[in-house]
């Protein structure tokens, strides 16, 4: 029988701490075991797979439990929503960790690079821990263009940003080197498990599905930890295809799952955004989230 205490005295896999790799889950399940299967071929062996499966209604558990019995599967209502998952599967890693470790987010339309979380670790490690680091995203299909990864702030008066890359070919970058930035994007994302004691869990009463990793990564960057996106470690990302079902913009401006949910844009400038820039910063994010709209 598994149990917490059987998993805090199970092998460690060094100096560099154990891996606890927390992966939000809802449907989609050839994706999760594509998604799967890149982990276990990670150089870096010393993790720990924790899938929350938020009321997944195709064969999600019993495939994984088939295919990767060694994995922990949490069970959601559907309600848990992206924020939510993440919450819940860092709550059950926080419980069984060492001091040591890390928690690893990982969406399940990625494919993990062979040496991406050695990558990540062995980086983080080298900056003594202060940091959170992503890898990059790059398109599954040519697996050269280099998706959003990790954003600086040019101007939050102005609400002006760049995404690191985005757009470029992998191989035509002059640097590897990691590039440090203001915010990130929680699709392969490395934290140091000692970071949520110091600033809480992420936030999903605020955010329950988009923006809760801006939102997480911009409060660690205020209470003192650097962000890093490390364009050596490497996802490859399973884009979804354009939907070209019928607009309805109230479900774009204010749905949970519309990535330009004007509410949510409200409360991450009211989180994060300095008060002077607040009004000019929203008005022209509200004005974003419009014009993406009529431009899909």
């Amino acid at each position: 029988m598994t149990t917490i205490e059987n998993l805090k005295s199970d092998c460690r896999p060094g100096k560099l701490g154990k891996v606890y790799i927390v992966i939000p889950v809802h449907n989609r399940i050839n994706k999760t075991l594509k998604c799967l299967r890149s982990i276990y071929y990670q150089d870096y062996k010393g993790i720990h797979v924790i899938v929350v499966n938020d009321g997944s209604s195709d064969s999600t558990k019993n495939d994984i439990n088939g295919e990767y019995p060694q994995v922990t599967i949490l069970e959601g209502d559907g309600s848990l929503f992206w924020t939510g998952a993440i919450k819940l599967g860092v709550e059950y890693a926080l419980k069984i960790c060492n001091k040591e470790d890390w928690i690893l987010l990982i969406n399940n339309d990625v494919q993990v690079k062979s040496d991406a979380i050695d990558k990540l670790v062995s980086f983080s490690n080298s900056l003594n821990r202060k940091i959170i680091a992503n890898a990059v995203s790059v398109d599954s299909k040519d697996k050269d263009t280099i998706v959003k990864s990790g954003t600086i702030v040019k101007s939050w008066f102005l609400n002006r940003t760049q995404h690191i890359y985005h757009g470029i070919s992998l191989k035509n970058l002059l640097s590897y080197d990691a590039v440090k930035v203001n915010l990130l994007t929680g699709r392969c994302l490395l934290h140091p498990v000692e970071v949520f004691d110091k600033i809480g869990n992420y936030n999903s009463d605020l955010f329950p599905h988009y923006g809760g990793d801006d939102e997480f990564t911009a409060r660690a960057k205020l209470l003192g930890y650097k962000l890093y996106v490390l364009p050596s470690a490497i996802v490859y990302l399973d884009q979804d295809e354009v939907s070209h079902a019928k607009k309805n913009i109230f479900n774009a401006l204010f749905g949970i799952k519309s990535s330009v949910n004007i509410v949510n844009k409200w409360r991450f400038a009211r989180s994060v955004v300095p008060f002077f820039a607040f009004p000019t910063y929203y008005l022209i994010a509200v004005l974003k989230s419009i014009f993406i709209f009529f431009k899909k």
